[in-house]
């Protein structure tokens, strides 16, 4: 994972935000937080942290899917294909 942690870093900063890291409980479980644009992401890694900035820029405000949405892709995310 590593090898795309560094790059989805680098696109983030190259896109105005500020990274922060930080432990949060005692199994050592890190969040990143990406601040910039008027808004504050968390998430788990820096690649997930870089799926919500784009998620966000690609759907907006709106970013949540409707149920047909979910139920369109629920079988591919379940295995079910």
């Amino acid at each position: 994972m590593a090898n795309v942690e560094v790059p989805a870093i680098l696109a983030l900063e190259s896109m105005g935000f500020t990274l922060a890291s930080q432990i949060v409980n005692a199994n050592q479980e890190m969040v990143w937080t990406a601040s910039g644009r008027g808004n504050d992401y968390v998430a788990e890694d820096p690649l997930s942290l870089l799926g919500l900035v784009k998620l966000h820029e690609v759907r907006g405000d709106n970013w949540k899917a409707s149920d047909d949405e979910i139920d369109k892709y629920l079988p591919m995310l379940e295995g079910d294909v």
